[in-house]
């Protein structure tokens, strides 16, 4: 390779695979659990929907007197939790190796863990081990982030300290 398009090349930022480790184990673990409630919710269902047919009324119809049980309201908010943690996980894969967006994944990564502290999906209980451990795929997100954007930082530093000498440089060829 010339040194021109060397020189072009980016250079990958470190976070990047602290961000892919957190990603897919929260792609994978919310995605099981999701899974999981689905299939509750499916078999909770399942005699709405025999009463829906044998009474001829519409499906949603029976579903939405359903949930008002604060029961089936609160599957179904961490069933949409659960499906925003499953999309935020394939964004964090997408997104991984550019810093420009950073601060805000690291920002719903925060809201993502405040979210799921408010629905009992994750404690810090050490009793509740399970739960804590659904905590550190947000926390290697979180570190990727903050990696990524250091590293971005430095990357820059570093650069304009170059730019100085290298004008001098051409000035000193010029003359």
């Amino acid at each position: 390779m010339d040194k021109t398009r060397n020189r072009r090349r980016r250079r990958p930022l470190h976070g990047r695979h602290l961000l892919t480790l957190g990603a897919l184990a929260l792609l994978g673990l919310s995605g099981y659990e999701l899974w999981i409630r689905l299939e509750d919710f499916w078999a909770w269902s399942a005699g709405i929907r025999h009463l829906s047919q044998v009474r001829g009324t519409p499906f949603i119809q029976d579903l939405a007197i359903v949930f008002e049980a604060p029961e089936m309201r609160q599957l179904g908010f961490k069933m949409l939790f659960l499906l925003g943690a499953v999309i935020f996980a394939i964004i964090c894969l997408f997104r991984r190796n550019r810093a420009k967006g950073a601060w805000f994944l690291l920002a719903l990564d925060v809201a993502l863990a405040v979210g799921g502290a408010l629905l009992g999906l994750y404690t810090l209980r050490p009793s509740d081990w399970a739960q804590v451990l659904k905590l550190v795929p947000l926390a290697l997100i979180a570190a990727g982030c903050i990696v990524n954007m250091v590293h971005r930082r430095a990357l820059r530093r570093r650069r304009a300290k170059r730019r100085p000498q290298r004008d001098d440089q051409i000035e000193k060829k010029a003359a």
